[in-house]
């Protein structure tokens, strides 16, 4: 099996010419510049010492910089650690610490953060900082540095496939980030699980919407593999949607937070989106009729999947046959079904759910989903015991509430950690926000569990409007209360439901629900299915 860090140079052999990455600027490295940058870098990292094993951290937004650190990283040996840029000065520092990192590659516009963290502290003889972008005032100035090195592909290393490539550290949405380690062969795998899932073809150009310190990187990365062009942008549904076009953008991935506002996006300003072929999207659950509109308006197929950090991304997927079945016109009551499930598990992988005794629940019974494949991640960094709890019996425990049905297919019905429990009743956040989003006034919702002296708990509904919404917030309310009472039983409709200009998201696009339910639990010693 190759590397990971064997692709930039093979590729750099196979289509030297070819644009390999480009940014939102216009910005671009062929295969043959990319790899020459990746070798001065790894030999800059080795002249400070970074050997096998070692961490090397990188604090930036989406940039051409961000490949050439992984791929060095990959090719000594070194394991990748990207720190989230959203993160507070504190968290990174905890990052950086937990890491052990021993080079940070700081963008100028985090530079003052990182200066304010290294002063007078452990991290500042941890540390060497090497800076890049105008004005960042290090010592160490990233292109000075490479224009001085050899492009050379470094010598001497011994990587397996079994080492540490990277560490992923999650987005937080629980409140807590955790190190993944991901190594060469769960990257490698995931990579060829993506490339069925997508149809990735040589001659595809993939758009990067989510932010790369987190495993999205793993999604360009597999485009990467076949040699395609992949474009990289910090989003914005305007920018988005300008590339599709200028780039000729055949395949993304927009989050299914991010696909909402590039619906409402294209409708104010429409595009020449013939280019796109293929959208994926994932993240949270999203509404079968989005999909079914953004489809019909953009005329691509789609692929949602299903997964997590711990498993190199997903494992499992919805495929574009299904959303096509699904939508046509002669289909069955379980092929339209299935367009509310997660899809079936991906090609190397297994998948179960199971009971609180881990045992296999029957299939339609609700349980903790697991999974069990090669993408798999080797563990949290540092953090042994709760390694063994989430890897138990040989199983990612992945926290997830969901059931299998006869077919195969899983449907998720909430985070552990989300379930609401008002007056005995289990009440799914998940499926509150389904019936939430069938509403063309909602453009985002999030639902969540609050205190409550007589119940408990009680279900509380934060809502953004589309817009196409009331302008009056009370006729609003009415309607989506009768909508809920439409599909719902009485408990599991919101007792309060608050109107909102934006729900707090991680840098992955990610709804952090502990943030909405933190101030109304402040100063309970128990949260009843709220615990964060």
């Amino acid at each position: 099996m190759i590397l990971t860090g064997d692709i930039s140079t093979l590729n750099s052999e196979k289509y030297p010419n070819k644009v390999a990455f480009c940014d939102e600027d216009g910005a671009s490295l062929t295969w043959s510049e990319l790899n020459g940058n990746v070798n001065r870098l790894a030999g800059v990292l080795r002249s400070f010492g970074v050997q096998k094993g070692d961490r090397v951290a990188l604090l930036a937004k989406n940039r051409l910089e961000c490949f050439e650190a992984f791929f060095a990283c990959a090719k000594l040996g070194a394991i990748y650690a990207p720190v989230n840029y959203r993160f507070a000065p504190g968290e990174i520092a905890g990052v950086l610490r937990d890491s052990e990192a021993l080079v940070l590659l700081c963008d100028a516009e985090y530079a003052d953060t990182v200066v304010s963290i290294t002063k007078s502290s452990d991290l500042a003889r941890q540390v060497t900082v090497v800076g890049f972008g105008d004005g960042h005032g290090f010592s160490n100035d990233y292109r000075i540095l490479l224009d001085s090195a050899s492009p050379e592909e470094p010598a001497d290393v011994n990587v397996t496939e079994d080492d540490v490539c990277w560490i992923c550290y999650t987005g937080g949405t629980t409140g807590n980030s955790k190190g993944v380690m991901l190594t060469h062969r769960n990257n490698l795998v995931q990579f060829v699980q993506l490339g069925i899932a997508d149809r990735i073809t040589h001659d595809d150009v993939y758009l990067v919407t989510g932010a790369l310190f987190h495993v999205v990187l793993n999604m360009a990365l597999a485009y990467s593999l076949l040699g395609c062009m992949v474009v990289i942008m910090n989003f914005s549904a305007p920018k988005c949607l300008d590339l599709i076009e200028e780039k000729k953008v055949t395949k993304t991935l927009p989050l299914a937070t991010m696909l909402n506002m590039l619906l409402e996006e294209h409708r104010l300003r429409p595009r020449d989106l013939s280019s796109l072929v293929l959208c994926g999207t994932g993240g949270a659950p999203i509404n079968p009729d989005v999909i079914h509109r953004a489809a019909a308006e953009w005329q691509c197929d789609f692929v949602q999947y299903f997964g997590q950090t711990e498993a190199a991304q997903h494992f499992t997927y919805l495929s574009e046959r299904d959303y096509r079945r699904g939508f046509s016109a002669d289909a069955t009551e379980a092929e339209r079904k299935r367009l509310w499930s997660g899809g079936r598990v991906q090609h190397f992988d297994r998948m179960r759910v199971v009971g609180d005794d881990d045992n296999t629940v029957p299939p339609g019974e609700i349980g903790e989903i697991c999974a069990q494949g090669p993408n798999v991640m080797a563990g949290y960094w540092n953090k042994p015991e709760l390694t063994a709890e989430t890897l138990r019996g040989g199983w990612l425990h992945t926290g997830d509430l969901g059931y299998l049905d006869e077919d195969g297919y899983v449907y998720i019905v909430d985070r552990k950690k989300d379930m609401i429990i008002t007056g005995g009743e289990n009440v799914y956040s998940t499926e509150v926000e389904a019936v939430l989003y069938r509403s063309d006034q909602v453009l985002e919702c999030a639902v969540v569990a609050i205190p409550d002296p007589k119940w408990g708990e009680a279900v509380m509904a934060f809502v953004v409007k589309s817009a196409l919404a009331h302008d009056d917030d009370a006729i609003l309310e009415k309607e989506l209360r009768g909508l809920l009472r439409e599909h719902l039983a009485g408990y599991k409709v919101p007792k309060q439901m608050s109107f909102v200009n934006e729900l707090p998201k991680s840098a992955t696009g990610k709804i952090q629900k502990h943030a909405l339910r933190e101030s109304f639990w402040a100063g309970y010693d128990r949260r009843v299915g709220a615990s964060s």
